[in-house]
């Protein structure tokens, strides 16, 4: 079940990333106690420690990643496999 954005989100954006030939993604993020999370236009979610990377920046990469397991990228699944 996919968790919903907490009203106390100390850092919370929406996300637009615009590609050529291509529908924009869009999705939001936001930040709690050190954890990142992104959810995709369609409720999709990835959640990740923030560390020392700059969060916004890391939910781009998140929102693509999303992106890329919808539509079945054949790489992130060799990269799973270890492959």
């Amino acid at each position: 079940m996919a968790k919903m954005r907490p009203s106390n989100a100390a850092d919370y954006a929406e996300i637009v990333i615009k590609r050529k030939r291509q529908p924009a993604l869009q999705g939001e993020m936001w930040v709690v106690d050190g954890l990142l999370t992104v959810a995709s236009s369609d409720g999709r979610q990835k959640t990740t420690q923030v560390g020392n990377a700059r969060p916004a920046g890391l939910a781009r990469l998140m929102l693509l990643e999303l992106e890329d397991e919808r539509a079945g990228d054949p790489s992130l699944r060799e990269g799973l496999r270890g492959g």
